[in-house]
């Protein structure tokens, strides 16, 4: 079923501009999460710590004490991989006359500081004239349904990365609603918890041993100094 698009250009242009736009500030972030560096001068505040501080003052520590925990990230940086394949690889099956970005102005920022911002080329001329020579096919380009990655229109194929990505997110850091069992960081911090708890268990067992020990020492003391003391008696 084809979608009737009205030639409306510049309603057109203003969406496509405010999407790339909401791209761009999405690998923006992305890309200043995993190339962050930490900063080791902030460590987790201990609960005493804390309580010296204000709410803002522990806020602005914390997010200090968070810095570079995402460098590298490698779920982060496959997704932002992937999201960057999704503009740049042609559609497949397209009936009208683009097929990939470039056909109607849009490329990749030659500034190598914005690590694959997209932009619209020149004034926006080419953009403009695409969407009035046939804003079918750039309808299509965008939005476009298909049974493999190929085919799917540029939104479509970003929605299905940012879901996948999002999944593996959430199985290695999990949601609110999940229980420890859930995901991977949850069964981690599970298993040190127990290890914690043997190992407690294990320390106090070893006081124990250690104080029955010195228990018996000091009543073998108190029966030797006894018993020295009786043989003074005789010797006296």
């Amino acid at each position: 079923m084809r979608v009737n698009v009205s030639n409306d250009t510049q309603k057109v242009f203003d969406t496509i501009k405010d999407f790339l736009t909401k791209y761009n500030e999405l690998i923006e972030k992305i890309n200043g999460k995993i190339t962050e560096e930490r900063d080791r001068n902030y460590q987790p505040l201990t609960d005493e710590e804390r309580e010296k501080l204000t709410d803002k003052q522990a806020e602005q520590w914390d997010e200090k004490a968070k810095s570079g925990l995402l460098k590298g990230d490698s779920i982060l940086s496959s997704g932002l991989n992937q999201m960057r394949s999704n503009w740049y690889a042609s559609v497949s099956g397209m009936s009208g006359g683009f097929s990939q970005l470039t056909d109607i102005g849009i490329s990749t920022s030659a500034n190598y500081t914005d690590r694959g911002k997209l932009v619209i080329e020149g004034d926006g001329t080419k953009l403009k004239e695409a969407i009035e020579k046939d804003p079918q096919s750039v309808m299509d380009l965008f939005m476009k349904s298909g049974s493999t990655t190929s085919e799917k229109g540029i939104v479509r194929r970003l929605r299905d990365t940012i879901t996948q990505t999002v999944s593996k997110v959430e199985q290695r850091a999990g949601r609110s609603t999940w229980t420890s069992e859930q995901f991977l960081l949850g069964r981690n911090l599970k298993s040190v918890n127990s290890q914690i708890t043997s190992f407690e268990s294990r320390l106090t067992q070893v006081e124990d041993r250690y104080y029955r020990q010195f228990t018996a020492m000091e009543k073998a003391i108190q029966n030797a100094n006894a018993q020295s003391a009786q043989l003074s008696q005789y010797f006296s």
